[in-house]
């Protein structure tokens, strides 16, 4: 089979399994059970390695995928998450894909399937389109809220997927957009807070426009180091900060303070014993399969220490991307999601495509690896690799 024809077979693999993924986030935010999501979750990690297999790599690439696809296939061995390994698979597969194409197709089908959802609520056809229920929050939780969810079965989820598209939106169209557009966004995301009423999500998107908008118009600001090294200890900071409250619970006065702010999502977490930071394992038990809001300490939780460093590793390594590439809105992306894993565990999911860091990290993997004259080859080409 020639090399070019090898190659479109496998981005045509790609593509359809990017589509599928974006489909069963949609599917999973709306009211209705997909019985057979675990067979397409085997679809599109087939798919995926499909394209891998049609794909160059050198050998340092090679190697970099065999490293985390080894830690990836022990985490699923030790608690049974397939979802590390299809990360692997879907980020390696991600080699020469045109980035904001991904982006693009994420954002389209993503904003297509919000639109689907709300009118199919809104026509009463399917799903809720508002919910009044005890929703917990405050110093009166039997208080009774009338929350609007467009179809997506929490007010919360709404708010959640405008934020991800907002966030979509500013990284294609940063450097093209007014500072009315911004504007316009916000507005956006505050009509929207006024239905779903979900503070989390208005907050950080709040801040993630205003940030990105303050990079843009700051040009001296976007060029520093600084503003790169604050956003790298921000994370360390909240990552420190929610083991701190995993240990802790609402024992200490002043995580009790702050977690009042975050409408207790440490008490919940520090009543699941394996969730404290002090029983936090290598790689997490089988038996770890609580829910719970607190992101950062569910990522630890369900998946353990090395896996949950590597993430944060990804994190970082993302901000570093951001400041070599002069790619300013990546280090406001990655800080607001970490503020938002806080409080939401929307990004710690077996629904990979939940977060669109894996889309930039699946860019910006290989490109250390990148030099003229280095040589590639297929995975059977292994003689060629070791001595080119």
């Amino acid at each position: 089979m020639k090399t070019d024809k090898l190659e479109k077979i496998g981005m045509v693999c790609f593509w359809l399994a990017l589509v599928i993924e974006l489909v069963i986030v949609m599917i999973d935010k709306s009211a209705y059970i997909n019985p057979i999501e675990g067979q397409l979750f085997r679809i599109t990690f087939l798919l995926c390695c499909i394209k891998i297999a049609a794909t160059k790599y050198s050998r340092d690439e090679w190697l970099c995928i065999l490293f985390f696809g080894a830690v990836a296939f022990v985490s699923y061995l030790v608690n049974e998450r397939d979802e590390t390994v299809r990360i692997v698979a879907f980020v390696a597969a991600c080699k020469g894909v045109d980035l904001r194409k991904m982006l693009r197709l994420t954002l389209w089908l993503t904003l297509a399937g919000t639109v689907i959802l709300f009118a199919l609520s809104g026509f009463g056809i399917f799903g809720d389109f508002k919910i009044t229920a005890n929703f917990g929050r405050g110093e009166y939780p039997s208080i009774i809220e009338t929350r609007y969810c467009f179809g997506m079965g929490h007010p919360n989820a709404f708010q959640c997927m405008l934020f991800m598209m907002v966030s979509l939106c500013l990284y294609l169209n940063s450097e093209k957009m007014k500072w009315y557009h911004f504007l316009l966004l916000e507005c956006l995301n505050y009509f929207s807070y006024c239905y779903t009423d979900s503070n989390t999500g208005f907050l950080v998107c709040t801040a993630v426009i205003a940030g990105v908008a303050l990079l843009k118009y700051c040009k001296p600001l976007r060029k520093s180091r600084t503003i790169y090294i604050l956003g790298a200890l921000f994370v360390l900071g909240i990552v420190i900060f929610s083991a701190v409250g995993s240990h802790t619970g609402i024992e200490n006065e002043l995580i009790d303070r702050l977690d009042t702010i975050l409408n207790g999502r440490f008490k919940f977490a520090h009543k699941i014993e394996a969730a404290r930071f002090e029983n936090w394992l290598p790689f997490a038990s089988a038996q770890n399969t609580e829910y719970f809001d607190a992101g950062l300490i569910k990522l630890f939780y369900w998946y353990g220490i090395i896996p949950g460093i590597l993430y944060v590793l990804m994190n970082l390594y993302l901000i570093y991307q951001s400041f070599r590439k002069e790619d300013y809105t990546i280090v406001v992306i990655v800080a607001g999601y970490t503020l938002f894993t806080i409080m939401e565990a929307h990004l710690i999911s077996f629904y990979i495509l939940r977060n669109y860091l894996f889309i930039l990290l699946g860019y910006y993997w290989y490109q250390p690896f990148v030099k003229k004259h280095r040589y590639e080859g297929y995975f059977w080409q292994v003689k060629g690799l070791v001595t080119g």
